[in-house]
């Protein structure tokens, strides 16, 4: 009789889990999808825990990949979200009348004032709680 590995038995279990949450969402994103599953519940337990597993490994695969390149665009400071399973690009745009731009110019300045002054007036805040901070901790 073979001997049972624990961590490769918990590992399969991820992956099979994985693999049925995956299915799971597809069923509900495609109900096509719900008879392709319900054709596989004839088949032995072995059969539809190894296809889960292996979907799970996928599945796995693929949100590694789509975190690895989110990480890397945040990184590099890129403002584009690229899907890597469609190859498409997202970009955000606001559309805007050149009057609405005109009037947004001069508003934008003068909130863009305000909030220099509302900051510099915080810092300074900052800057003596700080130094009250200091004072109370060496008495």
């Amino acid at each position: 009789m073979d001997t049972i590995d624990l961590s490769k038995l918990v590992q399969k279990g991820y992956y099979v889990t994985l693999g049925a949450t995956s299915s799971l969402i597809e069923v509900i994103q495609d109900p096509s999808k719900r008879e392709e599953n319900f054709r596989r519940l004839g088949l032995s337990f072995d059969e539809i825990t190894q296809e889960l597993a292996d979907k799970g490994i996928s599945t796995e695969a693929e949100a590694r990949s789509y975190v690895d390149n989110f990480i890397a665009q945040q990184v590099s400071g890129s403002s584009n979200v690229e899907s890597p399973a469609a190859g498409l690009t997202t970009v955000t745009t606001t559309a805007r009348t050149v009057d609405d731009a005109i009037d947004n110019d001069k508003t934008d300045k003068k909130v863009k004032a305000s909030l220099r002054d509302e900051i510099q007036e915080l810092t300074q805040q900052l800057a003596s709680l700080r130094s009250e901070l200091e004072q109370l901790r060496s008495n």
